[in-house]
């Protein structure tokens, strides 16, 4: 029998993150969230979350095997080794590695988020698994953090996947095509093509495409591991 949970509550940017308790749902579709899962599902073995970029630097100094991942304003990086795309980013990744990501929303996140526990990243590839480890983990309570234009402007993806994470925790489901309609048509999506990244747009409108939930740890630097969501 599925276990009953509270009635999540929607936050919105990083304005009193701080002291948000019980789970949290970081949510970043375009494209921190995504990024996330399609490296854990290429074998990294954590993905750890820095939000310094000079920090980020500076554990690949000390590291210099570990794959350095990011980006600010969308573009990668001149010294990365790869950017902030589900796409492109797995494939500086081998079985076991622990890449670096810094980024200008979701990673800022998880650096405040100090008193949640547990934390997800979730977006529409990973919907449905976000919805059952949730009811497997019983929280107090569950914040759904859509974390918008660079956490500081709300994005209509992060709200639509806010909504549709909601719906589906309480046990309803929707109109994808709808929703997949206002994802590739909005500015977020222009703004990706703009930047050339049409295939990470595509990858980032998928529904369940993973079954992976990147369970967020909160060590020095925080890291993502993979919750492999079957049943």
């Amino acid at each position: 029998m599925r276990a009953e949970i509270p009635r999540p509550v929607i936050h919105r940017g990083l304005t009193d993150v701080d002291s948000i308790t019980g789970s949290v749902v970081v949510i970043d579709v375009f494209r921190a969230s995504n990024t996330i899962i399609s490296l854990l599902a290429a074998g990294a073995s954590e993905v750890l979350l820095v939000a310094d970029i000079d920090e980020a630097r500076a554990i690949k100094r000390r590291h210099p095997e570990q794959p350095l991942l990011g980006e600010r304003g969308g573009l990668t990086p001149s010294d990365f080794d790869g950017g902030n795309s589900p796409v492109s980013a797995p494939r500086a990744v081998g079985t076991g590695d622990r890449p670096i990501l810094t980024t200008s929303a979701g990673t800022q996140a998880i650096a405040r988020l100090t008193r949640a526990e547990p934390v997800f990243f979730a977006s529409f590839a990973n919907a449905a698994a976000v919805a059952k480890a949730l009811h497997r983990a019983e929280p107090s309570s569950v914040t759904l953090l859509p974390m918008g234009l660079e956490a500081r402007e709300p994005a209509v993806e992060d709200d639509e996947a806010a909504l549709w994470i909601s719906e589906l925790i309480q046990g309803r489901t929707g109109n994808f095509d709808l929703v997949r309609r206002r994802l590739l048509g909005c500015d977020g999506a222009r703004r990706l093509r703009r930047l050339g990244q049409h295939s990470d747009l595509e990858f980032c409108a998928r529904l369940n495409s993973h079954d992976i939930v990147p369970l967020v740890r909160q060590n020095d630097p925080p890291r993502a591991m993979a919750l492999h969501i079957r049943g």
